[in-house]
């Protein structure tokens, strides 16, 4: 069975290959034969080495790389808020009834609808992009882990009250350990969101920094009309988003798991 699941994992990889070459040969047989304004559909040779070029004489990496630890940093934080929910969740009634409520309210919230509210409140700049990337991840990581908790097998739940074991220690030794692909899949899911909401928002506020991010390349981009730099910023996304996935969450977090 594992050698069988393993043949068609590797034969799913060489199929997403084919398919990403394919739709390269499609992109660049389009722009060739003239079927679509260069404007609006640069070659692939003129995208790479515009991001090549952005990378190694540009702000590119560095705009790319505050973006990325914005998004850590905002899961590391939504993580430790959805941990406290969750634990408060699990323990008490009024707590759950709150948390839910608020839940069911805000996780189908976008969070471009929260602007004018959120710029209100904190201005226009770092404060608001944290904002709305901490609503795109709390509320995934609190479903997700809350759903973990309550899918304990109740044999574990009796044993440790058997032993007058304290809310802590059941949330410490219990109920955590025996969550932990729930809240990997609420980290995948509060980074996908997260990710999102930081582009669209860095696009909207503009730069947060001196050299701002991802999404204020892209928006500077499109005020100078550069098409090939906005399908870079375009590809750089995909990229980050293809490693994060690959590297983080289907290696490291999965092998942790597994050891565990």
């Amino acid at each position: 069975m594992g050698l069988k699941k393993q043949s068609s994992k590797a034969n799913q990889q060489i199929l997403k290959g084919l398919w990403f070459l394919m739709g390269l040969f499609l992109w660049e047989m389009v722009v060739r034969l003239q079927w679509v304004n260069p404007l609006l559909m640069p070659s692939l040779t003129k995208i790479m080495k515009k991001l090549i070029d952005e990378i190694m004489h540009g702000n590119l990496l560095l705009q790319a790389f505050q973006s990325v630890m914005l998004i850590f940093l905002a899961l590391l934080i939504g993580l430790l808020i959805a941990l406290i929910m969750s634990y408060l969740d699990y323990f008490s009634e009024i707590y759950r009834s709150l948390f839910e409520w608020l839940a069911s309210a805000l996780n189908p919230l976008p969070g471009v609808a929260l602007l004018p509210i959120v710029i209100m409140w904190t201005g226009v700049g770092l404060k608001a992009v944290f904002a709305i990337i901490m609503h795109g991840v709390v509320w995934s990581l609190y479903l997700n882990i809350k759903t973990g908790f309550n899918e304990v097998d109740d044999a574990y739940i009796e044993v440790a009250k058997n032993h007058g074991a304290s809310h802590w220690q059941m949330f410490h030794y219990v109920l955590l350990p025996n969550s932990i692909q729930a809240t990997v899949t609420g980290l995948r899911i509060g980074w996908s969101r997260g990710w999102r909401a930081l582009i669209s928002a860095e696009m909207i506020f503009g730069a947060i920094s001196t050299i701002g991010g991802v999404g204020w390349y892209l928006y500077e981009r499109r005020s100078f009309m550069d098409s090939a730099g906005m399908y870079a910023g375009v590809v750089l996304v995909i990229l980050i988003g293809l490693m994060v996935e690959q590297f983080i969450f289907d290696r490291w977090l999965v092998n942790l798991y597994d050891k565990h």
